[in-house]
């Protein structure tokens, strides 16, 4: 009975953990773009930026009326209520004395209206372009964001592609190691070779072994670095079906044109121009609409008391309001004006910057263009050498240190030429990643 509990429970472990599991399989890089452009936190809270700059530029179009209505209402109970001492000789008394005379009602009832509108506020205009400024630039900041975890992502993919294929390649080739390997042990057996040469054979295998699970783990850990990269949780399991294709063309005629870096630094100009504005403008006068409506209560008796009317008052008129001079309001416009000439400095440098980071990204892919025909060219020559070697030395022609070297020479071709092609899928990769968001 206790076995049969213990084995339930491990059933409904392995259920839940299977559960709990989620398999995500890629067989192309846009696909992974299209799961990160939906599950990334990074282009999420970028989203949430660029709607607090919405909300930021209606602020700023409100701000140009400024329109608000103050209301208060009251209701006081003066309990003790003033004495004033008058002369008493105007009441009939005695000259040179004092009557005393309570003033005022104890309770009273305040509603007041004051609604305001400016119609002349030019530093509010002020404001407005700049918020209409940051808004774009948070646009163009959140694209040079995602351009930059578009191009992790792409050298993370990449780089998987490229394990997986020397994973395989290696394997393959450690069958081949192990033939050798039995070769050389039967030649041994049968006196033909040396202890050392069969020494060479098993320590070719076993270091083709070790690589083989230095490449396991190398991948495991490329995968946890892609799911650090798209906000993969930790449980979930992630899956590159993607295998290189040695058999498709490319071409020179790839160019990289960005200027996403030169686009904000520019936005960020006119910012500093928009901020030094406003500074300047808040120094002019704003004209105002204003306007005042108050009712009035005073009661000796009660709150709300029947007996007594509310007593109106208004008034309508035009206020102008000036701000006084001060040290702070000067010395933030001759910062503003600091901040405008650094962000002109930093917009040129920005637009060297990015047409050599363009012209390079097009020369890596010529030189991993380059390297990819030559590694082709090198793997196909080492690969034929090391069948000639083998049946050379089968022929007992070619002695056995010269066999290994000329294997190793081609496994060596071989990983060469499958990381050449996996760099020149992600330097391709890495200029239409360019071309796209921008």
């Amino acid at each position: 009975m206790k076995r049969f509990l213990y084995s339930l429970f491990s059933l409904l472990f392995l259920i839940q953990f299977a559960h709990a599991q989620t398999e995500l399989s890629f067989n192309n890089i846009d696909s992974l773009y299209k799961y990160v452009e939906n599950h990334s936190i990074s282009i999420k809270t970028g989203e949430q930026q660029i709607l607090l700059a919405k909300w930021q530029k209606i602020s700023a179009k409100a701000g140009i009326l400024n329109f608000k209505v103050q209301t208060s209402f009251s209701l006081t109970d003066n309990i003790q209520l003033p004495v004033t001492y008058l002369p008493a000789e105007a009441f009939g008394g005695e000259p040179g004395t004092f009557k005393e005379v309570t003033t005022g009602q104890q309770y009273m009832g305040n509603l007041n209206i004051a609604p305001q509108i400016d119609i002349i506020n030019l530093s509010s205009w002020a404001k407005l372009k700049s918020a209409n400024i940051n808004s774009e630039l948070t646009d163009v900041n959140n694209l040079i964001v995602k351009k930059m975890i578009f191009e992790s992502i792409s050298a993370s993919y990449f780089n998987i592609i490229s394990i997986n294929e020397q994973i395989e390649i290696t394997r393959k080739n450690l069958f081949a190691a192990d033939t050798l390997q039995m070769i050389m042990q039967n030649k041994y057996t049968e006196g033909i070779v040396r202890q050392q040469d069969l020494n060479d054979a098993m320590i070719n295998r076993i270091t083709l072994a070790d690589k083989l699970e230095q490449l396991k783990i190398g991948i495991k850990q490329q995968y946890d670095g892609l799911k650090i990269l798209c906000d993969i949780p930790e449980t979930d399991q992630v899956v590159i079906t993607e295998k290189l294709n040695y058999n498709q063309q490319f071409s020179l005629g790839m160019q990289a044109s960005n200027e996403l870096q030169y686009k904000s630094a520019l936005l960020k100009v006119e910012q500093s121009k928009a901020d030094l504005n406003t500074n300047r403008l808040s120094q002019y006068p704003t004209v105002s609409l204003v306007a005042y409506d108050a009712w009035q209560q005073n009661s000796k008796n009660m709150f709300f008391d029947n007996n007594v009317n509310w007593r109106n008052s208004q008034y309508f008129g035009l206020r102008i309001s000036l701000p006084f001079p001060d040290i702070n309001r000067f010395t933030l416009s001759k910062s503003s004006n600091i901040n405008k000439t650094i962000a002109l400095q930093n917009a040129e440098h920005t637009k060297l910057q990015e047409n050599i980071t363009n012209a390079q990204m097009n020369l890596d892919y010529e030189k991993a263009f380059s390297q990819f025909r030559t590694t082709k060219q090198i793997y196909l020559l080492k690969e034929e050498n090391y069948r000639m070697a083998l049946n050379q030395f089968n022929a007992s022609i070619l002695p056995s240190d010269r066999l290994l070297a000329a294997f190793n020479d081609m496994l060596v071709s071989r990983l060469n030429y499958s990381n050449s092609l996996a760099n020149i899928l992600y330097t391709e990769s890495k200029i239409k990643i360019n071309n796209s968001i921008k």
